[in-house]
């Protein structure tokens, strides 16, 4: 009777989980208004977790931007828009919020470029950010800034100017002030007395009013800003163009936190090495006036053969008694890259650190060495020591052709999930041997907390995890015996490569048995596994590809 009750519990569940969940897409932004020919060129900046009561709304809303080309008539111009996707991926509508008769190019939170980090949610569940309108034509006299209020619907509550004046402004980043339901907005500012901008701090009431603002010398953008437990703010900022880098030809400047206290005056700093890239770094204040710091720092060395060339890292500050920064541990560098950027820090309920950034890493790719641009998940423990990277990637960017490169994948954002996982979002810079060259595709993905895209794959030791082919396994019978028959079903844009295996893991993590397979470029590829030396019980196959993940499938034996 044992084993009837166990025999039925696996089918059961073998049928119910034998594949997992589809929710790693790249959406091409294709809404559009005629007459404008919209290309499908854009990114998820800003991802936000919808979890509502009932639940038929959960899901995630993003917040992006593209490029409209409109030929013929005005430069072409960057629209805003917003998505809302369900809970297993699909996107379910855009809402663009430009007007049709006004040809003027729109940003979240200002500048040229995809940024991240201008969008908080406030205590009403509203997402906040600051939309500027522009005119290419007329330069930045032109912007009109905007505090703006959405729902989780992506539908405009409210929308308040913030400054009728020249002043020019950059804004990098939003949060709300719990403590009196105000916003604190970092950027850049230039206006009467600051003809050169700086960084600055501001404060703002719900209709978009300056209640107050700082600006800090010998700096050119707060890129950030976290609310204090004493009260008062701690900034990230870059210094002005300091000369140029190593290399002789780019730009170079410096990575600067700054403590203020509540009304935004500074009360110290600490310098961090050069930068040749626009780079970023987050806090954690894990004790009164005691920050950990993460980031990523470029090489500042002399000679430097490769310009963009850095690390991340990590350190602890404390701020003393008169207000000074001081470093109490040393700085310690994880994942040297020949480029990259930080994008997010989270602390873990287990008390664990999970960096995002994204990076661009040197992989034997079948012909030789090359540099691969992609998304990635750094995962330290409480004493910053490392635990695993994962890195990401959607499956169309392995070049074929002579002379082809891969496609780039940034990352913007990330939340974390109920799951202890996160979501994240980005986009995919299109390259040689990509069906279009140059332009780029919002993507969001879902991992879970050991940053795997389907459970299980830290049991494989694989750092690359593919997206996109999930659910191209299908195992039968299951239950089986002695064998099983894997189909795999590809897209019609997928090529695999020649070096392929399925790798067998038990319920403890255990791999029991390894075997090599061939894939060919058709639809569909058949294969028999012998499993007659495995035990009754329940096993993950995992498909594995040039040491990267790619598909999984559950199987019961019997």
């Amino acid at each position: 009777m044992k084993h009837f009750l166990l025999g039925i519990f696996l089918f059961i569940y073998s049928h119910t989980f034998a594949q997992w969940p589809t929710f790693n897409q790249a959406h091409p932004v294709s809404c559009q208004w005629p007459p404008y020919n919209y290309i499908d060129d854009g990114a998820f900046e800003n991802v936000f977790i919808v979890d509502t009561n009932p639940d038929y709304f959960d899901g995630y809303m993003t917040f992006g931007r593209g490029v409209l080309c409109n030929p013929g008539t005005t430069p072409n111009a960057l629209r805003v828009y917003s998505s809302k996707i369900n809970i297993g991926g699909d996107l379910l509508y855009w809402t663009r919020y430009d007007s049709a008769d006004i040809d003027r190019s729109q940003a979240w939170y200002g500048g040229s470029g995809y940024r991240n980090g201008g969008m908080t949610v406030n205590h009403n569940n509203d997402v906040i950010s600051t939309l500027t309108n522009y005119d290419v034509t007329l330069g930045a006299d032109a912007d009109v800034n905007y505090l703006v209020t959405f729902n989780f619907l992506g539908s405009i509550k409210s929308l308040h100017i913030i400054d009728t004046t020249a002043n020019q402004y950059f804004f990098s980043s939003i949060i709300e002030d719990p403590i009196d339901s105000t916003y604190l907005i970092s950027g850049y500012y230039k206006g009467q007395g600051n003809e050169q901008g700086s960084g600055t701090l501001f404060k703002l009431d719900s209709l978009g009013g300056i209640i107050w603002q700082s600006y800090f010398s010998d700096t050119n953008t707060a890129i950030s800003v976290k609310k204090s437990m004493d009260g008062g703010f701690w900034l990230i900022l870059i210094t002005p163009v300091l000369g140029e880098c190593s290399d002789g030809w780019f730009m170079d400047s410096n990575l600067i936190l700054i403590k203020t206290n509540d009304q935004g005056f500074e009360e110290g700093r600490f310098v961090f090495g050069g930068e040749c890239s626009n780079e970023r770094a987050s806090v954690y204040e894990f004790e009164e006036d005691k920050v950990v710091l993460f980031g990523r720092l470029t090489n500042d060395s002399n000679p430097n053969p490769i310009p963009f060339a850095g690390y991340l890292f990590s350190t602890q500050i404390e701020q003393e008694n008169t207000g000074a920064l001081i470093v109490t541990s040393p700085m310690r560098q994880y994942l040297p890259t020949s480029d990259g950027h930080f994008v997010d820090l989270h602390k873990t309920q287990g008390g664990n650190y999970l960096v995002v950034c994204d990076n661009q890493l040197t992989v034997n790719q079948g012909a030789g060495l090359q540099g691969r641009w992609k998304g990635g998940i750094l995962a330290l423990d409480s004493s910053k020591d490392s635990l695993w990277f994962r890195s990401y990637s959607y499956f169309n960017n392995f070049p074929t052709g002579a002379g082809a490169r891969p496609a780039y994948h940034y990352l913007l954002d990330s939340k974390p999930t109920a799951d202890n996982g996160l979501v994240l979002c980005g986009y995919i810079k299109q390259m040689s041997g990509d069906p279009n060259n140059g332009l780029d595709t919002p993507w969001i993905f879902k991992v879970d907390s050991m940053g795997c895209i389907e459970p299980g794959c830290q049991y494989v030791d694989v750092e690359e995890i593919v997206i996109g082919l999930e659910n191209t396994i299908n195992a039968f019978p299951n239950p089986a015996h002695d064998v099983v028959n894997l189909a795999f079903t590809f897209p019609a844009d997928f090529i695999p490569n020649n070096q392929n295996e399925i790798v067998v893991i038990d319920m403890q993590g255990r791999e029991v048995l390894r075997q090599a397979i061939s894939l060919f470029p058709s639809t569909t590829n058949n294969f028999e596994i012998n499993i007659s030396s495995l035990s009754t019980g329940m096993y993950t196959l995992h498909w594995l590809s040039n040491d990267a993940w790619l598909d999984s499938v559950k199987v019961v034996v019997e």
